[in-house]
This record gives C-alpha cells, structure tokens and sequence, in this order.
C-alpha cells in the first residue's frame, strides 16, 4: 500500500491519477479508517428531525449511526450497536422515540446515548456504571444552515476550520433567505456500481463532460445552451485546500425569470442585508451551480423544466455517495425547499430536479453509466499488469486556456475558466494526505 500511495503522488505531479485507486479492497479498507474516522461527514438535515425525540439512521462510511434530537433539542450521532453484543439497537429507517431497547437481551438507551436498564437489573448488573456502557457516539457533532456534520476524530478541527472559506460561499448558498431551507420528503437512495471518489470527481469541478455525455437533455428540449455549460461559458473553478472545491456560473438573482433565475415572488423573500458586502456583490454576478465538500457531499443548484416550453424553475438538492464496497455505492438525495418560497415553485422545481437528478433522472442515467468505467479499469488484470493511470491534465501546465485567475476577489483559488481539472487534483492531493498519515 506505502508503494501504491507513493506512486499516486509522483502520478499527481504530472496531472495523472492510477486507475487502482478506484477499486482495491485494500486502498478502500483504508479509506475507511482513514477518511471516515477523520473527515467531518454529512448525516442529514436539522429539518428531518424537527422534533424532540426525532430520529433517522445514516452512515458514515460503512458504519451505521442513529443521528437524534433528545428533548433537550441537542443532536447526537450515536453508533448503531449494542455495547452487550453488538446487536443494532435500531431497525427503523426513521421515527421517534424516547428510548431504544436492544431486540437481544432488551438493554435500554435513553435518546442521548445514555445506558437506562436492562432486564433485572437489580439483581444482574448491581455493580455496573452507566456512564461506561452508554452507545458509542460521535465525539464531534455541529450542524451549518441545517446541515448536520458529525466527526468520528475527538482530535479533529472544528467545523468551521474543517470548512475553510467553503464556508463563506454556504453562506451565500444558503443565507439569502432568513427562513432557510428545508428537505422535501424523504432521500431518495439507490445503488450505483461505482467508486465514491467518482462521485466526489465530478461534482467538484468536473464541467467538460456536460456538454458531451449529457446532450440528450438539450435535444429534448430541457436544457439549452448546454455547450455553454459544458466548459465554452464564462464560468470558473474555485478549489480549497481542504480538497473542497465548486463551479460557478452566471447569477441567478439578476437573471430574467424566464432564463433560469428566481422569480420575483421568490427573490422577494431574500435578505442580502444578511450577507456581507462582499457576498452581496458575488450574488449579484455569480451563483455556485455545484459544489463538493470533502470527502462525499455534493450541492447542485441550476435552473429545469418540467417539459419542453416550460418556465424554468431554480432547484437545489444535496447529494452524498455511500461507499459500499470499493466499485459499489449507495446515492443520497435530498431534495430542498425553500420555507420563504411559494409552494407552486417549490414543487415545480422538485419536479425539474427529480427529472434530471432523480433515480431516473435523464442526467443521472448518464452519469450512472459513465461512473461505471473507473471501477472496471480499476479492478483489471491487465490495467494493474501495465499500471494504467487517468489523464488529468487537462488545463494542467498550459495545456489549455485555462490559469489561476489572480484577480479573483472572493475565497478560494479561482481560474480564468472551466477548461481545466485543477478542483479535481486538489481533491486527490487531500485524498492522497489523509491517506498516507498514520
């Protein structure tokens, strides 16, 4: 593995990445002890567990937590195993409850983790701390516009430090409206024969594959000017070195309604007081179309049609892969509303995200397809014999039009345009970090 870690660092030097990575048990072995014991993960929304005693069952990594609101409004993410023998605690995908009972030999936790009992316990545990035997919990947990984060690393940063100057652009994401946002239904979940970091690769900078592997939307009418968006538009990439990083595009708040901005009932209910001047004049010029937030949340933002001819509606959904296996994950969903917005929009623009990026999403099939290839490569006989490696030198060293735009006034490191992978080689580069620390 130290051998296979080095050569992936010589490989980023000259703009390549080996195909391995995205499918050796051993490398996603590693990745789990590595990446999901330290990086701050996404688990879900504060809106889907609006209540006292509300509860959901998410992953970090492969391991299952029960992320729950006790009746004091504090969110813990609590491990889904019995501290008796290991049993899961909790076999419903979401509910509400004061107490979980193990199905094995019936212990009892209270909602916050605590131990609470377990048959006859007078007389077969009369010597037993319950401070000791509570559920294992995340030592980490904060929440930013909604979004519940949980650490599994007591040692690790915190949120705000972890997000870097992410966090400034969530702000603007999220901020414009001093109501918020909130989930729409439930996530929907399917699986992909996929790598993770596939995922993660094309949601943090990846627009030069739009145009080509996506043209079916524009000849059906659902998205026009998609070589515009497909790396010829005016956009740019702005990467972090938390391995962060996000594409941006035209404004949505100054565009006319019927080319893909808000509608005036909507952008009336926005507070730009809320945000700083800076912030103010990067709304009114740019929007942050899609985003990752190491290691496997993504956003997307943009403008679609319910059918061809109808007004565009802006959507927002968050996206997270869960690694499964090293070529299997499950993708999350959650589609978001916002609690300003007239209902009418909310629900066209559900309607338009699920098209696109639902299960059967026209622009999901594509993207299920696609992702595919990495882990074939990946696990070939032959590939591993002659240790193929992926090009990612597009816009590296002058390969293209494509530079760090010096003139850039907000967060991050900016590019003159999307002609180039600089987001994807940073991503690798934190990969490649947490990967080789002991």
């Amino acid at each position: 593995m130290d051998e296979l870690l080095g050569k992936v660092a010589d490989s980023l030097e000259e703009g390549t990445v080996p195909a391995r990575i995205f499918n050796d048990p051993q490398v996603h072995r590693l990745e789990m002890e590595r990446i999901f014991t330290r990086c701050w993960v996404f688990v879900g929304h504060v809106s889907e567990i609006a209540s006292p005693g509300d509860y959901m069952l998410r992953y970090i990594g492969q391991d299952e937590f029960i992320v729950t609101r006790d009746e004091n409004n504090e969110i813990h993410v609590l491990f889904n195993r019995c501290a008796h023998r290991g049993s899961p605690i909790c076999r419903v995908e979401k509910g509400n409850a004061t107490h979980f009972r193990c199905p094995y030999h019936a212990w009892i936790y209270k909602n916050n983790g605590e131990w609470n009992g377990a048959p006859l316990r007078a007389r077969a545990y009369r010597k037993l701390d319950p401070k000791e035997w509570g559920l294992q919990a995340a030592p980490l947990v904060d929440t930013v516009h909604g979004l519940i984060f949980a650490c599994l690393d007591p040692e690790g940063p915190t949120l705000r430090e972890y997000l870097g100057d992410m966090a400034w652009y969530l702000d603007v994401i999220f901020g414009l409206s001093p109501e918020g946002m909130s989930v729409i239904g439930e996530p929907q979940r399917w699986q992909v024969p996929t790598n993770w970091k596939m995922g993660a690769d094309n949601f943090v900078g990846d627009s030069y594959h739009v145009a080509s592997l996506h043209r079916s939307i524009e000849e059906v009418g659902a998205f026009p000017d998609i070589d515009v968006t497909g790396g010829n538009g005016p956009g740019k990439h702005v990467s972090f070195p938390q391995g962060h990083g996000l594409l941006l595009n035209s404004g949505y708040l100054p565009e006319p309604w019927d080319k893909g901005g808000f509608p005036p009932e909507v952008s009336a209910t926005f507070d730009l007081d809320r945000l700083t001047p800076l912030q103010r004049e990067f709304v009114a010029e740019h929007a942050v179309t899609h985003l990752l937030i190491f290691p496997n949340l993504a956003f997307l933002r943009v403008p679609a049609v319910t059918a061809p001819g109808e007004m565009p509606a802006v959507f927002t959904l968050l996206r997270q892969w869960q690694p499964l296996e090293s070529d299997q994950v499950v993708n999350w969903n959650w589609m978001l509303r916002w609690n300003s917005a007239p209902e009418e929009f909310n629900e066209t623009g559900y309607i338009g995200g699920l098209s696109q990026h639902g299960p059967s999403g026209i622009l999901e099939q594509d993207d299920g397809l696609a992702w595919s290839g990495a882990p074939d490569v990946g696990r070939s006989a032959f590939a591993r014999k002659r240790e193929v490696k992926f090009n990612y030198q597009l816009g590296f060293d002058g390969m293209s039009d494509y530079s760090v735009d010096t003139e850039y006034p907000y967060p991050g490191t900016a590019t003159t345009t999307m002609l180039g992978e600089l987001p994807q080689l940073t991503m690798y580069r934190r990969w490649l970090k947490e990967m080789v620390r002991a």
